[in-house]
């Protein structure tokens, strides 16, 4: 299957900010995370793998909805999905 994965802050740098990432059928949003991880340089792959349950790093939306409001990383991935990446913004 093929989900469109669109990229936002520091993570275009390495991921471009619209890529097409072909995946296993039952493949999950964590699968498609550590897919990316592999393919980012070491800035990306520090935001991305410390994405949690409890404090995100990173937003994942699916299709305009967050993985937390689903089954958070365990959340099934279909073809077609459009996939946001969305990291953290730290202001003051």
């Amino acid at each position: 299957m093929k989900v469109k994965v669109r990229a936002f802050g520091h993570l275009i740098a390495s991921l471009g900010n619209e890529i097409v990432v072909e995946l296993e059928s039952d493949s999950k949003v964590g699968d498609l995370l550590s897919m990316l991880r592999k393919k980012t340089e070491a800035v990306q792959k520090e935001a991305l793998s410390r994405f949690d349950r409890t404090e995100p790093e990173l937003t994942v939306l699916i299709n305009g909805r967050n993985i937390q409001a689903l089954s958070g990383l365990e959340t099934l991935l279909r073809d077609g999905d459009l996939v946001v990446l969305l990291p953290a913004f730290h202001g003051g």
